[in-house]
Order: structure tokens, then sequence, then C-alpha cells
């Protein structure tokens, strides 16, 4: 009856910690979400910039109002280069992605974005991000990107399950430190040692 109840308590002890570690898991998912955007704005008004006086006569002049679609990806180059180089450059970031410089899921994302930087960047304008999506997917090598992203994603599921068992490994201790032991300590009433 004593083991059950310890067992029991332990149980529900990993369960709560579990739902804890969810919780805290997609509030980081969040959180990642929300800065990439903000990342994203941060680019934008510093790559058009903010003139605390306004625009003057000049500029405007310089600068005609509306770009098209096609001006606006002009810089990116050609869909197809761009697609060939960020599979080379991906290639080789799945081949270092085992390596200890990338231990943990958040590592793995930062390693990648820095990776797809350039060309693969999104702009923030939805016509001409939408437009690019559209030339780069008719280009040879998309099918192989889109697979090695694949075997990115595959990587950081595997690290996220890492440490979220090494988060529940911690919370274990067989010595009586962790949570087990503390739960042992206060079912038999000797919390003051």
């Amino acid at each position: 009856m004593e083991l059950t109840s310890k067992f029991e308590a332990y149980k529900y002890f990993v369960t709560k910690q579990n739902k804890k570690l969810k919780k805290k898991m997609k509030l980081y998912s969040k959180l990642l979400n929300v800065s990439m955007c903000v990342l994203v704005a941060v680019l934008c008004i510093t790559t058009i910039g903010c003139d605390a006086e306004g625009p003057s006569k000049e500029a405007s002049q310089d600068v005609p109002q509306e770009l098209t679609v096609e001006e606006m990806n002009a810089d990116r180059g050609d869909a197809c280069e761009c697609i060939d180089s960020a599979l080379l450059k991906l290639n080789a970031f799945i081949e270092v992605m085992t390596e200890e410089e990338y231990s943990t899921s958040k590592s793995l994302n930062a390693g990648l974005s820095l990776t797809m930087s350039g060309c693969m960047t999104p702009k923030g304008q939805k016509e001409a991000d939408s437009a690019w999506s559209a030339a780069i997917s008719k280009c040879e090598s998309f099918v192989q990107v889109r697979d090695a992203m694949f075997q990115v994603r595959e990587r950081a599921l595997v690290l996220k399950d890492l440490e979220q068992d090494e988060f529940v490994n911690k919370s274990k201790d067989s010595e009586g430190v962790g949570a087990a032991g503390i739960l042992d300590r206060l079912r038999d009433g000797t919390q003051g040692n």
C-alpha cells in the first residue's frame, strides 16, 4: 500500500511537471513567433528608414511612390540561383547539425535562421514575398530544399524530446534531493531536514 501511494505521488508529480513543461514550450514557441515578427518589423524599418523631420521633397522626388512586385524582388536575384545556393548552405548545415554546437533546439533554430538568411529572407511585403515563394517553388532544387528542411525539423523535434526527458530526469533524484525525495519527506513528515 505504501509503495502504491509513493508511486501515485510520483506519477502525479511527473504528470504535473510534464503539463507545466508543455505550457512552457508553448510559451517559448509563441515568444519565438513574436520575436520573429518583431525582427521582420525592425528589419523593414531599418531598411526603409525613418526620418524624424518627415519626408523631404528631394527624397520623395528620387524614390518612386509605389514599387512593383518585380522591382521589390529584383534585388534578390534569380529565384533558382537563390534556391540552389540555399540548398548548398542547407546541406552543409545538415552535415554539422548533429554536432555539439547544435545540441539544443534553440541553437539549432538560430543556426538555421543564420544559414537561410539572404535571398530567402522575407521582405515583409505580402505580395512580393508570395510572388518570390511562387518563383522559387518552380525551381528544380525546391523539392530538395523542402526535404532538407524536413530533416532539420525532425532533428529539432528530437532535441525538444531530449530536452523534455532531461527536465523530467532532473526532477527525480535517487538520493532524495530532487522532487521524488521531497515528496517522500513530505509523506513521511520529515521535511525539516
